[in-house]
């Protein structure tokens, strides 16, 4: 663990085509074998896509009602998926199951073969499948109602399209918190983007349509937010507990966005003023926050641990 923890503090916020491998084969060997006291239901489907599929990580004790995280990858819009590799998103799914959490981990569409609203969609479908699933027994008597979303990267964006379609008058009214939503976790999620980025500027014309700042900047997750009227659910924290966090060595125009977002927060919040849970994990970067959940280093792992149950009482 050391060597990595030691590699992460050498090349603090360099990130680069490629880095996702790089990041996931030092974390490798860091993790230790597959449970045998967490089941597994994969490949199940919950939209009309190849891959709107998930799993669910299943823990031993067969309490009712358990509480219910949905974890949904990141991959710059473009990369990822519920099994990025045989250890992750295992490792996530595990972990949780293992603290008595029934795991839900997903895939979504990807650019080119997606544009906006289609990965909030994809959350919405997710979601409705949960919510008439989750409860029977084959996985795990996951209650409804005690559902956490969990979200890294652009996967956290797409929550936040779903959570927050009001903000764009265009897009069908639907209720944000039903089916329930008991807290939602950003975890470096890019809540508006640096357009001088040339991957950036081609993942806006694949995903919104344009790279023209009057197009996509609304549509992001900030703009999104800003844009929601005054009485949105989910603009109360005591109906929706909101987590933000980033890393120590966090890409700047993530680090941007989260700032932004946190004061967009707080000046539509209710109670008046709330800011949400803010975390900056010290001595991480913007993709071994996840890739630590599952090892020796629990610091990622047990934050989100205590705001989860904090969620589902």
């Amino acid at each position: 663990m050391e060597t990595v923890l030691r590699q992460i503090r050498e090349e603090t916020t360099t990130w680069g085509k490629g880095d996702d491998v790089k990041w996931r084969a030092r974390y490798k060997s860091l993790y230790d074998d597959f449970p045998t006291d967490v089941k597994v239901v994969r490949d199940i489907s919950y939209g009309p896509h190849e891959r709107n599929i998930l799993d669910v990580y299943v823990p031993k004790e067969s309490s009712p009602q358990k509480p219910v995280v949905v974890y949904v990858h990141g991959g710059g819009f473009f990369s990822g998926d519920k099994a990025w590799s045989d250890k992750n998103y295992a490792n996530v799914g595990c972990y949780y199951a293992k603290q008595g959490i029934v795991t839900v981990v997903i895939s979504h569409r990807l650019v080119p073969h997606v544009q906006y609203p289609g990965g909030g969609e994809d959350i919405r479908a997710a979601r409705e499948w949960i919510f008439n699933n989750i409860a029977s027994e084959e996985y795990g008597n996951g209650s409804p109602e005690k559902v956490v979303l969990l979200g890294h990267s652009s996967g956290g964006a797409h929550i936040a399209t779903d959570l927050y379609s009001a903000g764009d008058p265009s897009l069908p009214a639907k209720e944000p918190l039903h089916p329930p939503v008991a807290g939602v976790i950003y975890i470096s999620v890019p809540f508006w983007f640096d357009p001088k980025n040339p991957t950036r500027m081609q993942m806006l014309r694949d995903y919104f349509g344009s790279d023209a700042n009057d197009v996509w900047q609304p549509k992001t997750a900030l703009g999104l937010f800003r844009q929601l009227p005054k009485n949105s659910p989910v603009l109360d924290s005591t109906k929706l507990p909101t987590y933000v966090g980033i890393v120590e060595w966090e890409i700047k125009p993530t680090a941007d966005g989260n700032i932004w977002f946190l004061d967009a927060y707080r000046a539509k919040s209710k109670p008046a003023g709330t800011l949400p849970t803010f975390h900056v994990l010290k001595g991480h970067n913007h993709i071994s926050n996840m890739l630590s959940i599952g090892t020796s280093d629990t610091a990622q792992a047990e934050h989100l641990l205590e705001f989860i149950r904090a969620c589902v009482g």
